[in-house]
């Protein structure tokens, strides 16, 4: 390309980046904070906590003689507050993908215990949960399945956590901006979320179309609520209460994946392949996958039965900084992985960075739903998530003819580029446009310019 013509580029693309708002200097506020200041989002102030009772004075001591010899008393230690008990990690378990109607016998007979199993229409076969024979490690486990069973696949039962942070310091002072401006109601696309409980009684999803499903947790404790709260406010909030949300007329299908272990919520491998099965059947245009963990074969091999399905997956790319090994499911080419930035398009930084980051989108200082009622601020890749999630849905509504890959490939080349030139590993291809603020020429114009 001559200089002349690539000057002449940039120049129209400046242009254009400041026709949708995206320029230097210009913010377009989201509806997710639409409306409210710092002193609303933050967590109740001290004035307005009930104050405590003032404890009735103590009588003064009399004072001792001076000639009498001062006693020798130990000196006070201010009581320090206990730790949380650790919770031991669970035995291994394996989660394997068997044939239909084959028999459990030989895995019996081997030593293996069944803790569950489910049927599952969407990848035609059983899925098992299983505790390993004395004596024998994962690997070992894993490949004796495999003789046992032909045509079977199984792995370690692998947990997944979510990736959130509470707002607190620095982190909280950026609001990101990507220009959305709500859509219609005749945009109701179907949303499928695997994430922790979900409070359907809070002001922000009272009157939602929303539809919660709890799995099977046999007699583990089901998790908290604020993680999936949190998700499903920004996804389809309402927008007459103080926590707005994207796509507040979607119907979102919420899948209550995670149990509680310990201080924390953790999902395994069984749980979420059984939650992909349910949101395949119902055929849900996007699933948001706000958590991330380990590689997982069975779960990559229902992923791709998804993908398959024609469902388009969006998934938090991980909290664990620029060093951490990649997360899944964002790490799977059929997953579309999200970074955070703030408003000044600086990427969150205890991000995860690597090649299959794709995109970036406001994922610090976002006011959401708290867990019972209000909301607070919170920071990380699992609040940037379901904006790309809002933003494909929207996509596939407009163009259903669209594969999933093709409406992503249009998020893509619409993204505004930040960071180095083209495709980096921090921000991916750039950061999100919303929806209606790039035309097929404009996407055009980025691609031709590297992005």
């Amino acid at each position: 390309m001559a200089d002349n013509d690539r000057t002449t580029l940039n120049a129209s693309r400046r242009a254009m980046l400041r026709r949708i708002g995206l320029g230097a200097g210009i913010a377009y506020v989201a509806p997710v904070l639409t409306g409210f200041g710092m002193a609303s989002a933050s967590s109740p102030s001290r004035a307005s906590r009930p104050s405590r009772p003032s404890r009735p004075s103590r009588p003064s001591r009399p004072s001792r003689p001076s000639s009498q010899p001062r006693q020798q008393t130990a000196p006070r230690t201010t009581p320090q507050p206990q730790a949380a008990p650790r919770v031991p990690p669970p035995p291994p378990e394996i989660v394997a993908l068997l044939p239909p109607g084959v028999s459990l016998d030989a895995l019996i007979a081997a030593g293996f215990g069944v803790i569950a199993e489910r049927q599952t229409s969407a990848i035609d076969g059983q899925v098992t949960r299983l505790s390993l024979p004395p004596g024998r490690t994962v690997q070992e486990a894993v490949a004796e399945i495999g003789t046992l069973v032909p045509g079977s696949l199984a792995d370690a039962n692998t947990l997944y956590r979510p990736e959130e942070m509470l707002c607190d310091g620095a982190d909280c002072a950026a609001h990101a901006m990507i220009g959305w401006s709500g859509w219609p109601s005749a945009m109701r696309p179907r949303i499928g979320m695997i994430d922790t409980g979900v409070n359907v009684d809070h002001p922000a999803l009272a009157d939602r179309r929303l539809r919660v499903e709890q799995i099977d947790l046999g007699t583990r404790d089901a998790a908290s609520r604020q993680h999936g709260t949190a998700i499903a406010a920004i996804l389809v909030g309402s927008v007459e209460g103080r926590v707005p949300g994207l796509l507040p007329d979607a119907e979102l299908i919420a899948i209550e994946a995670f149990h509680r272990r310990g201080a924390e919520d953790a999902a395994d491998a069984f749980s979420i392949v059984e939650a992909f099965s349910i949101l395949i059947e119902e055929q849900v245009d996007v699933i948001n996958l706000s958590f991330s963990g380990p590689s997982n074969a069975v779960l990559q091999e229902m992923v791709a039965r998804a993908h398959e399905s024609g469902i388009a997956m969006v998934a938090a790319a991980g909290n664990g900084g620029a060093g951490a090994e990649p997360a899944y499911p964002a790490a799977w080419p059929q997953v579309i992985a999200v970074t955070a930035v703030d408003s000044e398009g600086r990427v969150y930084r205890q991000a995860n960075q690597g090649a299959y980051v794709m995109i970036a989108a406001p994922g610090v200082n976002i006011w959401t739903a708290a867990s019972i009622s209000g909301g607070r601020l919170r920071s990380g890749t699992s609040y940037a998530a379901p904006f790309v999630t809002a933003a494909l849905a929207v996509e596939r509504l407009r163009a259903p003819e669209l594969t999933p890959d093709e409406a992503a490939e249009l998020l893509f080349r619409c993204a505004k580029d930040i960071g180095e030139a083209g495709f980096d590993p921090v921000y991916g291809h750039g950061i999100l446009t919303a929806p209606g603020q790039c035309t097929a020429e404009d996407a055009n114009l980025f691609s031709v310019s590297g992005n």
